[in-house]
């Protein structure tokens, strides 16, 4: 595969355009010359950065300004000190000078005369099929997450609280590398309403139906995954609806294979709980696009997105079913040529810690 600079060029050059104008973190990350842009282009964003053929350009404002002079050694850095003008004011002025005929920007951009601004993402269409930059990084980040949600569920019994659970899952995360890890858990009644309605306060109980959902953070990109479980036995109908949930998980990601459509996809999963009268209780979507953020392909009620090699989305087919429980099983889903690659690898039915 072509370098993501090559593959810029040929872009830009097709559009007829010179550059690439980079407000939005992910874009910038990914076309920065650097061993892990994460650590200079932290959570916050750089203002811009100018991408062209011949060179990078970054306006990162005053606060990562020292930062980006120091550690971005193969671009050149416009400075930005207490007195200076504005990152935006520097752009434009910058823009006016550099002549060109025509600029590509993820976002509104100054209207600089003679030259032609188009909105036109195209870093988020050359983030969409994975390089191995991409997948080595996609790997860790799903490492760390199954070690942060099998810690946590280690740490199940009845008498702990939600947060004294996933305390021990978002600290494993951290300590292993993440620069960010967040748990989110519903438990008891807390799993009928998705995401509102729980006190993660609460004491856990037996025959509770619990799920944590996390997200962490690792050099930029994103681990995401969700599991769940009942806390002793439960009654019949709760593992009946933890056993749907698994079988739609399964028939979902098993249909990640290039070429497959998204709506196609999403139908084959409500079809699995309408058999149960449940389709009404599956109300978010499917999937979501995984990388540095924001990444296609998304699957749900009204995706036109085809699958393609090198696609790599969650599947996360959660239910919610009043007067019973909830439950959501979400892994990290690489398409390879050869189909669906689980990155995620905790267990579906996560080992509890009693």
């Amino acid at each position: 595969m072509q370098s993501r600079r090559q593959r810029l060029a040929e872009a830009l050059d097709q559009a007829g355009a010179q550059a690439f104008l980079a407000h939005h973190r992910p874009n910038q990350l990914y076309f920065l010359d650097h061993p892990d842009p994460s650590t200079v282009i932290s959570r916050g964003n750089c203002h811009a950065i100018l991408f062209s053929a011949e060179q990078t350009v970054a306006f990162p404002g005053i606060w990562i300004s020292n930062a980006c002079r120091d550690l971005l050694t193969n671009c050149e850095v416009i400075p930005c000190e207490l007195g200076d003008p504005s990152p935006a004011e520097q752009l434009e002025a910058y823009l006016k000078k550099a002549g060109l005929k025509k600029l590509l920007s993820d976002q509104l951009a100054p209207q600089i005369p003679g030259t032609q601004v188009v909105v036109e993402d195209v870093g988020s269409t050359l983030r969409r099929r994975k390089d191995e930059r991409d997948l080595a990084l996609m790997r860790e980040a799903a490492r760390i997450s199954d070690l942060g949600m099998s810690t946590a569920f280690k740490a199940v019994r009845p008498g702990l609280t939600t947060l004294e659970v996933v305390a021990e899952g978002t600290a494993a995360m951290l300590r292993a590398g993440a620069e960010y890890a967040v748990m989110n858990p519903a438990v008891g009644i807390g799993t009928y309403y998705l995401d509102s309605g729980e006190d993660p306060r609460r004491v856990i109980r037996e025959g509770d139906m619990l799920f944590i959902d996390m997200a962490a953070y690792v050099h930029g990109y994103l681990g995401d995954m969700t599991r769940a479980a009942i806390v002793g036995e439960g009654t019949p109908q709760q593992r009946e609806l933890l056993a749907t949930v698994h079988q739609a998980y399964r028939t979902g990601s098993q249909a990640m294979v290039p070429g497959a459509e998204g709506r196609k996809i999403y139908q084959s999963v409500v079809d699995c709980y309408a058999a149960k009268g449940w389709a009404k209780y599956f109300v978010h979507h499917l999937s979501h696009g995984l990388g540095l953020g924001g990444d296609r392909p998304a699957i749900n009620r009204e995706s036109g997105d085809v699958l393609e090699a090198g696609d790599a989305l969650s599947c996360e087919p959660g239910i919610y079913v009043p007067g019973v429980g909830g439950a959501r099983v979400e892994n990290m889903i690489y398409v390879s040529e050869k189909g669906p690659e689980e990155l995620t690898k905790c267990p579906i039915v996560p080992q509890m810690g009693f």
